[in-house]
């Protein structure tokens, strides 16, 4: 840029030589010098990228009518379409192009998405025009039946027994023409954590298979079933539960590199007192280098940038951006606010009063409601649960079918398990679970009701057979606490064991 004493002695020699008689000669020579020192000065132009990929992840369903704010008074998808859209305008300008794909845990996970079916969040991707969409562990509900309303790509990270993919309909990895450049994109779930190290982090059944599923490991298989050719396009590995370690894996990243990954798409959850996540920048010394995507404060949606640059068979990351979906980052995407509209009126209707609370209710007075409600199973002996899953406590007032569910978001099946005084005792100390007994049980082995998340982890720790696990007729643990409060409306007021049972820490 000219500085203002350049600009008055550019000015001023213009001045002078205006009585001259080369007046038109020398105004020429000046202004030429002039011409040449602005443009000297002038910042460099920015690299365009050639590929721009925005990912995100973990929505968990929260997409709501904005009219419901009464049930999910923060939103912020229509700002997330906004910025899409943004984006995608910007890349029309320069030449670019745009890959969108979420890395999963986003169709399931609300009130919303369990009344329309995942419908409000496949509607969000279809209209957002989504490129991929990758499934997570808290996805392993999801049937095929939803998954084929999507017109984005769908991957999935885990296997059955038979190493294909655990739901029908999805693929390991995928190639995806982006205008002219393809992008293989390869599905991963924790890294190259085994689920042997975590067990309580991975799930055993997931869509249509109902048991033994484990995650993919073998990346070189699927690379090859995608048939890249050397310096084809760009290879990128989606990496969900992303847990930063404070060495970067160098065998893991080593395999990635043989394989030709040019980038990682990751995301993680983070606590809201981690501030520091936001200045972080992902792992871009990583290599490949890792573009980093976080859960805002266990609520709202980031969306993460990554711009790149083509040299010769590589791609060099020109810029890398956690971007917060907020009114300030874009203007809201009307048309997507319309297209969720439609969704209020089974939504309210499904929001049903189910009690109205004299007093607040406590998360101890809400886990003493779960665990009676689990009593009322028919062939019940004993019931197991964890404190740590009930989610908030409820305020007086009238109590609605959104604030159980947010209370208590599980939508797998209530079951029952057989279990030895020796095997429950283990069971609720390495859990720390609550356990209630009923007095009259005296049977050397007992019938343990729970829900399937809890009587998978108790499979898992005690090394019982899949078999073991027998589901009732309550299809979904939410749905049935509904439907034992609708028919006992005066449970909101208990507060510990039935008549008949006992509080146990030894069985």
């Amino acid at each position: 840029m000219v500085s203002d004493g350049m600009v008055k002695l550019i000015a001023s020699c213009c001045a002078r030589l205006c009585f001259s008689g080369r007046m038109v000669r020398n105004l020429q020579v000046v202004l030429a010098v002039g011409f040449v020192l602005v443009a000297g000065c002038s910042p460099p132009r920015e690299e365009a990228a050639d590929l721009i990929i925005l990912h995100s992840g973990r929505m968990r369903g929260n997409v709501y009518p904005l009219s419901l704010q009464s049930i999910a008074p923060l939103q912020h998808y229509q700002y997330l379409a906004g910025y899409i859209r943004k984006v995608r305008a910007e890349a029309t300008a320069t030449g670019a192009n745009v890959f969108l794909v979420d890395l999963g845990d986003s169709l399931t996970g609300s009130f919303a998405a369990h009344v329309t079916q995942s419908e409000n969040m496949v509607t969000f991707f279809n209209d957002t025009a989504y490129d991929a969409v990758v499934l997570s562990n808290l996805d392993d509900a999801v049937q095929p039946e939803t998954l084929s309303r999507l017109k984005a790509q769908v991957l999935n990270p885990f296997q059955n027994s038979a190493r294909q993919p655990a739901t029908e309909g999805t693929v390991f990895g995928a190639k995806i023409t982006v205008a002219e450049i393809p992008v293989f994109l390869i599905s991963n779930f924790y890294g190259d954590t085994e689920s042997r190290d975590v067990p309580d982090r991975f799930p055993t059944r997931f869509g249509t298979t109902l048991s033994d599923v484990t995650p993919v490991r073998d990346f070189e298989a699927v690379m090859n079933s995608l048939n890249r050719q050397p310096g084809e396009g760009i290879a990128v590995l989606s990496w969900m539960k992303f847990e930063s370690p404070k060495e970067a894996p160098k065998p893991f990243l080593q395999s990635l590199r043989r394989l030709g990954i040019d980038a990682i798409l990751a995301h993680r959850i983070y606590g809201g007192k981690e501030r520091a996540v936001w200045a972080t920048g992902g792992s871009l010394d990583w290599k490949p280098p890792v573009s980093l995507n976080i859960l805002r404060n266990n609520g709202g949606f980031a969306l993460a940038r990554l711009d790149l640059k083509r040299d010769g068979d590589h791609w060099r990351v020109l810029r890398h951006e956690l971007v917060p979906m907020t009114a300030n980052t874009a203007a809201s995407d009307f048309t997507i606010v319309e297209a969720i509209a439609r969704f209020a009126l089974p939504i309210t209707r499904a929001d049903t009063e189910l009690a109205e609370l004299a007093t607040p209710v406590s998360s101890d007075g809400i886990l003493a409601i779960t665990m009676t409600a689990l009593t009322s199973e028919p062939g019940t002996q004993a019931v197991l649960y964890s404190p740590q899953s009930i989610r908030s406590s409820w305020i007086s007032g009238p109590l609605r079918a959104s604030q159980v569910f947010n209370t208590l978001p599980w939508t797998t099946p209530i079951v029952q398990l057989t279990l030895t005084p020796e095997q429950l005792a283990t069971a609720r100390k390495d859990l720390n679970l609550t356990l209630w007994k009923s007095d009259s049980a005296s049977s050397p082995k007992l019938t343990v009701t729970t829900s399937w998340y809890f009587g998978h982890l108790i499979e898992t720790r005690l090394g019982l057979p899949p078999e073991t696990l027998r589901e009732t007729d309550q299809k979904s643990e939410f749905d049935a606490f509904v439907a034992y409060l609708k028919a006992h409306p005066t449970a909101v007021g208990i507060t510990g064991p039935p008549a008949g049972w006992t509080d146990s820490v030894e069985p």
